[in-house]
């Protein structure tokens, strides 16, 4: 009996081994679910400009604030190339270029991605600073409620205000990449925040604005490394046709921010924007927007 019990470890050692392990494993644990570190609050001064001027390309800068915007940056002495659909229809913007010898208006569509690889290809040799995707659609508010979805409207405002911008952005990396300030800004909207939500209206469109935060969320963190800025804009509520058509709509009315005041602020926050603020949702006021 003696010698079968030679070699026997006392019995408190695997009970020492077992609490050693699991208090190893709790700390391990606890290293990915511990508390955060609260991040410093942002602000940025929406009425500060700055003297930067570069290439900027506004897409849908043929009315509403994609047409502030480009009239705004061409005022400012940016290079600016913008798109419209349809750009013989564009009075207004072509009423800009005609003034303006730094305003260059092309022609192209979000649903045409072959369309976006040809742009690109015709602007290889051009490096753009800001690469500013504005062009979105609302869609039919009434086609967007419970009950009464229309499925081929959710596809288009998605394919346009996600696939089409997703596109913009993959297409025209090479031409961010070469420039000197290295933005890509996402003019989102606060219907894209989660938390943010009061009504059940509009879900086509505010799915696509929380799907395009997402889209330019993880692009941020994949572009980082090339030293690309990602910005996501929210331009607040403004005067055009698409916030009047959904305020009808609604059947409410408040007092809405003309294109030209936000246009001006949300240069001032992209010009604001830098690599260690890549991804983050800011507002037009200079303001961080909750997920």
């Amino acid at each position: 009996m003696k010698k079968l019990f030679a070699h026997r470890a006392p019995i408190w050692i695997p009970t020492l081994i077992f609490l050693s392990l699991s208090l190893t494993t709790l700390a391990w644990a606890g290293a990915h679910t511990g508390a955060k570190k609260p991040k410093p609050e942002i602000k940025l001064d929406a009425a500060r400009r700055t003297d930067i001027t570069g290439t900027v390309l506004v897409t849908g800068a043929n009315r509403g604030i994609g047409l502030e915007l480009a009239r705004n940056y061409a005022e400012r002495g940016w290079t600016v190339i913008a798109t419209a659909r349809k750009p013989e229809k564009a009075d207004a913007l072509n009423a800009i270029a005609a003034k303006n010898d730094n305003v260059t208006v092309v022609q192209m569509d979000l649903l045409d991605l072959d369309g976006i690889d040809a742009l690109a290809a015709r602007l290889k040799d051009v490096p753009i600073d800001v690469l500013l995707n504005n062009a979105a659609m609302l869609g039919e508010p009434n086609d967007q409620t419970l009950g009464n979805l229309d499925y081929d409207l959710m596809k288009r405002v998605l394919n346009v205000n996600v696939v089409g911008t997703m596109k913009m952005v993959e297409a025209f990396v090479p031409h961010v990449e070469k420039s000197d300030q290295k933005k890509i800004v996402a003019i989102t909207s606060t219907q894209g925040s989660i938390s943010s939500i009061r009504n059940p209206g509009l879900v086509f469109y505010n799915t696509s604005k929380t799907a395009l935060n997402m889209v330019m969320k993880s692009n941020s963190r994949a572009l980082k490394k090339q030293g690309i800025t990602v910005a996501l804009v929210s331009p607040g509520a403004v005067d055009t046709d698409m916030m009047n058509l959904a305020l009808d709509r609604a059947g409410v009315s408040f007092k809405l921010l003309t294109p030209q005041a936000s246009a001006e602020a949300v240069i001032n926050v992209i010009d604001q924007y830098g690599l260690d603020m890549t991804g983050t949702f800011m507002s037009h006021t200079g303001t961080e927007i909750p997920w």
